[in-house]
């Protein structure tokens, strides 16, 4: 993340600031909390652009003390020069402020590995640190880095080449950045989009993680994900204006016998911003999309959560214009993502 922070003065204090918080640490050690982390892959080489699944363990001793504040899970993967590639922190589930001693919690989440210029071994870290606070960290039990980050494992990165390829054919609006997200860019689609891919003759799983503006639907939104032609596929209800990650699996049948695949989207209805006195955006919008990825079923590991496509019961509804909209049902005011 960039701050926009001035050179000069500012860098002095801060200078001056990790010394004196080098020198309280040489005389002040952390004291440890018998917390020990640890971190499993559902595979250890995994493609730039690519999701995979992370499952986390926190084991806790008996003589662990309670935390009293949430804390957030801090995950650093680094490069084999030691800098930063990217960072899932994320809430523990469940809570720390739930967490007793002498007991272990392990869950698993998804992470999209961003695209980088590096490929080559990855070592991850992590703790545990308090985001209400000043981002105090938690001095954890196991192979500390420093700064109470603890080395637990180690992926390696390929080249996005690895992926299967996606290609945007119809449907598809120019991507923008993602202010919540620094680095993350996001597509909207128009009511109906295509996408195709290398047809790998194998089950496939795919993964997408969108969202759209929910109160700019007259009615409830649907996607319905489907591939060539609508015969096989799944429907989506979306039940509000939250993020949401669906993993749906597609038979090496669904697929079907040809070199490429035909992946739609289409929703139920879409809605121009303008129309609605949202903002100025003239386009039509559907679905939000923040990662999509297609990986091939078998080298994907252990996947949680996932859905199997299947026969559609009718075929998809032919594009509609948007509906219209008269001043007095306009919807209460939510920014277009």
């Amino acid at each position: 993340m960039k701050l926009g922070r001035a050179w000069g003065s500012g860098l002095a204090v801060g200078l001056a600031g990790l010394a004196l918080f080098s020198a309280c640490n040489r005389k002040k050690p952390v004291e440890i909390n018998p917390i020990e982390p640890s971190v499993a892959f559902s595979r250890q080489r995994v493609p730039l652009g690519s999701a995979v699944e992370v499952t986390y363990t926190w084991k806790l001793e008996p003589g662990a003390k309670k935390l009293t504040q949430d804390h957030q899970a801090m995950v650093h993967v680094l490069d084999s020069y030691k800098k930063i590639l990217f960072v899932p922190d994320h809430r523990p589930t469940p809570a720390t402020t739930q967490w007793e001693p002498g007991q272990t919690y392990s869950y698993t989440r998804t992470v999209f590995v961003p695209l980088r210029s590096y490929v080559g071994p990855a070592e991850v870290r992590m703790g545990l640190y308090n985001p209400a606070g000043r981002g105090e960290r938690v001095g954890l039990k196991g192979d500390d880095q420093g700064a109470s980050e603890i080395k637990v494992g180690q992926i390696e990165l390929l080249p996005q080449t690895e992926n299967i390829l996606l290609v945007e054919k119809e449907g598809w609006h120019s991507p923008d950045t993602n202010p919540a997200v620094a680095g993350q860019e996001r597509t909207w689609t128009k009511k109906e989009a295509v996408v195709a891919f290398k047809n790998p003759k194998k089950d496939v799983i795919l993964y997408l993680e969108a969202d759209t503006n929910y109160k700019a639907f007259s009615e409830p939104p649907v996607l319905t994900l489907s591939v060539n032609g609508g015969a096989s596929g799944l429907v989506v209800p979306i039940q509000d204006a939250d993020v949401f990650l669906k993993k749906v699996r597609f038979s090496a049948a669904e697929l079907g016998d040809g070199d490429w695949v035909d992946l739609k989207f289409a929703m139920n209805q879409s809605f121009v911003p303008k129309q609605l006195g949202l903002n100025a955006d003239e386009r039509e919008l559907g679905l939000l999309v923040y990662h999509l990825y297609v990986g091939v079923a078998d080298q994907l590991g252990t996947v949680p959560d996932v859905v199997s496509a299947g026969p559609l019961a009718a075929p998809l509804a032919t594009p509609s214009a948007p509906p219209a909209r008269t001043a007095a049902a306009k919807p209460a005011t939510k920014p277009t993502k």
